[in-house]
């Protein structure tokens, strides 16, 4: 019995079934919503298939008790000034009346180490989903989504997962370096239509490592405002968001879709890195600057 595919080539099957594609015409794996893909296509954009980059990396931190802080000031129990990578000290004495233990003191310090552990862990799951892109002859990969944790091992063994979709225009050559963006479909078509074209995913990492105080730990009886918590916060986010804007500063012309990531991981005893991470999609203009014109209200003028 002869069966006719749809790109009109037949086949000679004795149970009636189509012979099976080539390779060249198999269907594209994609994580596109409906809406997505018909926006891209819109575009002239097509899916090509379903792409990931992934790596577990050891992170790894310069900051621990004992080596900076202190109830000392910032010289550390043991005289030193700090480990490498660690900057912006903090100290928060003990604000009990007779407080001299040193278990009642605690400090802040910006972990730069850490931040650029986290940092290639990003860089790297990123730059192999790329290279998978690449391989398909894709111009670019939209929808980029960042999965982090710790999937294997203990809490400083982290896995990075990037995933997303690789698109391609037919007819023209793809470019030696894919465009990347967490940008979906919809909003891409937007912001084609305002004359700018996603550059490359770029991502900030700030950390900050806590050693609480007594009045942070929560002492009943050490009251007042904690002022060290919201310290390290903006410590680690100024950290990401420097670096987005640093990295977008070689890429286009700003920033759009960042997303922030805060998290409070465990470090020594009762001590933690407070961390900040920023994913965005640095920006270039293509085309003249345009305005979407205002919708105009629609008035019933029949009662």
């Amino acid at each position: 019995m002869s069966s006719t595919l749809p790109n009109g080539a037949g086949s000679e099957e004795p149970d009636g079934a189509p012979a099976p594609r080539s390779r060249a015409h198999r269907p594209a794996t994609s994580a596109l919503s409906v809406a997505d893909a018909a926006a891209l296509r819109r575009l002239g954009l097509e899916a090509v298939g379903f792409v990931l980059g992934t790596v577990v990396l050891q992170v790894a931190s310069s900051v621990g008790a004992g080596t900076v802080g202190g109830p000392y000031g910032t010289q550390g129990w043991y005289g030193g000034t700090g480990a490498a990578g660690a900057s912006g000290f903090t100290s928060y004495p003990c604000v009990h009346v007779m407080g001299f233990g040193a278990d009642h003191w605690g400090f802040n310090a910006e972990d730069r180490s850490y931040a650029a552990s986290v940092g290639s862990g990003y860089a790297t799951a990123v730059a192999r989903l790329t290279e998978e892109a690449r391989s398909l002859g894709a111009h670019g990969v939209v929808g980029i989504r960042m999965d982090v944790g710790d999937f294997v091992g203990g809490w400083s063994t982290w896995t990075f997962r990037a995933t997303g979709t690789a698109v391609v225009i037919r007819g023209a050559q793809a470019p030696h370096e894919p465009f990347t963006t967490n940008v979906n479909g919809t909003h891409l078509e937007r912001l084609v239509a305002l004359g700018l074209a996603p550059a490359r995913l770029v991502s900030g990492v700030g950390a900050c490592y806590v050693r609480p105080n007594c009045r942070t730990r929560g002492d009943l009886m050490a009251p007042g405002g904690v002022d060290q918590i919201p310290q390290a916060v903006g410590v680690a986010r100024n950290r990401a968001r420097a670096t987005v804007r640093e990295a977008a500063s070689h890429s286009g012309e700003g920033v759009v879709q960042t997303d922030w990531t805060d998290r409070r991981l465990p470090a020594w005893g009762e001590g933690w890195i407070q961390s900040a991470v920023a994913l965005g999609t640095a920006v270039r203009r293509f085309g003249p600057r345009q305005v979407p014109a205002a919708p105009r209200a629609v008035v019933p003028l029949r009662p």
